[in-house]
């Protein structure tokens, strides 16, 4: 069997070094299955087709063993991706997304171009096998609506934690027990 690609795709303002990705590398250490969190360029002031180029240049192993991690901006750049490459993958787990509108109080030029231009949900379902959506009943930056709505238009399987606000170091995640949980799910699914 081959072995499992996971790319992890963070948020705004986030880097590869944080919140909970160091912790889930590790998790997978002396695994057949490779963990890559491509560090995506000017997370402070995100453009679209710069981050979409960083994951051309990033991404490149691709299959029907595939799982996708986004996080927060992560998930509709991790969404576009995907539709871009219309490769089948095993899955996509969601954190704290949102699809075809900015939900947060931040509202810039380059981060309205992540949700521009409508996605092709059906396509995303037919070359996602399983889709995973996770959130937080105390989000304070993606209100826990926008990513349930992600959650209704993929219709992906939703988990809404009682706590755990926006998944990130300052809300004390800096590690993820539940995400791994699923990721192991559906490793071996």
């Amino acid at each position: 069997m081959k072995s499992t690609n996971i790319y992890v795709i963070h948020g705004y303002t986030s880097s590869n070094q944080a919140e909970w990705f160091p912790w889930l590398k590790e998790q997978f250490k002396n695994n057949p299955v490779k963990i890559h969190i491509p560090n995506m360029p000017d997370s402070d002031n995100p453009h679209l087709e710069s981050w979409l180029k960083h994951l051309r240049k990033n991404v490149l192993d691709i299959d029907e063993n595939t799982i996708f991690i986004g996080h927060s901006l992560g998930c509709v750049t991790a969404l576009r991706y995907v539709l871009e490459k219309n490769i089948k993958i095993k899955g996509a787990i969601l954190v704290s997304g949102f699809i075809n509108e900015n939900p947060m109080e931040k509202q810039t030029e380059g981060l309205q171009e992540f949700v521009d231009g409508p996605l092709d949900i059906e396509r995303i379902k037919s070359l996602v096998q399983s889709r995973i959506v996770i959130t937080a009943k105390d989000d304070d930056i993606v209100p826990t609506k926008a990513t349930q709505k992600l959650a209704q238009e993929l219709d992906a399987n939703l988990m809404i934690l009682s706590s755990g606000k926006h998944f990130i170091a300052r809300d004390g995640y800096i590690d993820f027990p539940v995400l791994l949980n699923e990721i192991q799910n559906l490793i071996n699914a």
